[in-house]
């Protein structure tokens, strides 16, 4: 009974995945499967996108319907063996081979990546620096609006607010002129030393944690900062660049072995250019598209 069960499931599943989707009066007919040919040429994101929207969906059944309808018409009309038809339809299809068995050849690489990686991570660890960094908070009285001496002023008056216990959040939603304080309430996030202007960075980066500074001078007014946290200067950690490096060293793999296996199959089959006859299709090539330059 169960094996009966699990062969009609499987006949059921390998229907759908056969299912025609489209078809006419001329039996002409555009299966899931043309439909899984057409998806796959975008990544898995793109493809969700484009079956969330039906519509889309019937578009591109519609394109490939005519690419079915009109290929049969080219056929029955032999354009597909007129002149130099035959010649471009051969080197599209030999260009698709040659794509098939290059995947082969890649698939033939069974490295582990990630134990590679590690090895090399490890040997070049000074190859993936991490600069010094700080977690802040700021305040910013603009002295724009305000004189020079009124937004000191203002800032020296937040700053003794904060070393009397005032809370830093409300303080900065409340007085700070930074136009971004409404959605980040000050916090400036993880940044390093070149990431702002010098005055706030030479402040910042000589501040400990839980400090609260003096009013710092910029071109945009006087800052109070508050220090949350400082990172020390180091190296990446193995997990930061692992998908990196892996990506990479699968990248120059490939080129090795692609350009080996390129040679290979040359030398083994001895291939030989004739020097003359490319030669003298290149002189008779350049000299027809001159003329046909020159023409227009």
């Amino acid at each position: 009974m169960k094996k009966t069960i699990m062969i009609a499931l499987c006949y059921s599943f390998a229907s759908i995945a056969q299912a025609e989707l489209v078809s006419d009066k001329q039996d002409n007919q555009v299966s899931t499967t043309s439909l899984e040919i057409l998806l796959e040429r975008a990544p898995a994101h793109a493809q969700i996108k484009l079956l969330k929207n039906k519509a889309q969906v019937k578009e591109q059944l519609e394109q490939l319907y005519l690419r079915e309808v009109m290929a049969q018409m080219a056929i029955a009309e032999g354009l597909d063996k007129q002149g130099i038809n035959a010649q471009r339809l051969k080197a599209i299809r030999y260009n698709g081979l040659f794509l098939l068995k290059l995947d082969e050849v890649r698939k033939e690489n069974k490295r582990n990546y990630i134990k590679y990686a590690k090895q090399k991570y490890q040997v070049n660890k000074a190859n993936y620096p991490v600069e010094a960094r700080v977690d802040a908070a700021h305040i910013l009285i603009s002295n724009k609006t305000l004189s020079d001496a009124e937004a000191l002023k203002k800032a020296q008056n937040i700053r003794m607010q904060l070393m009397q216990g005032a809370n830093f959040t409300e303080l900065a939603i409340k007085e700070s002129d930074d136009k971004s304080v409404k959605k980040n309430k000050g916090e400036m996030g993880v940044f390093t030393r070149g990431q702002m202007v010098k005055p706030f960075s030479d402040a910042v980066f000589t501040m400990q944690v839980g400090e609260i500074s003096e009013p710092v001078k910029t071109q945009y007014g006087y800052h109070i900062i508050k220090l949350n946290k400082k990172f020390p200067a180091g190296f990446k950690s193995f997990d930061d660049v692992k998908a990196q490096m892996i990506s990479e060293l699968k990248k120059k793999d490939w080129e090795i072995a692609r350009t080996a296996y390129y040679e290979q199959l040359m030398k083994e089959n001895d291939m030989q250019i004739d020097e003359l006859a490319l030669d003298e299709f290149i002189s008779k090539k350049i000299a027809e598209l001159e003329s046909k330059t020159k023409s227009k």
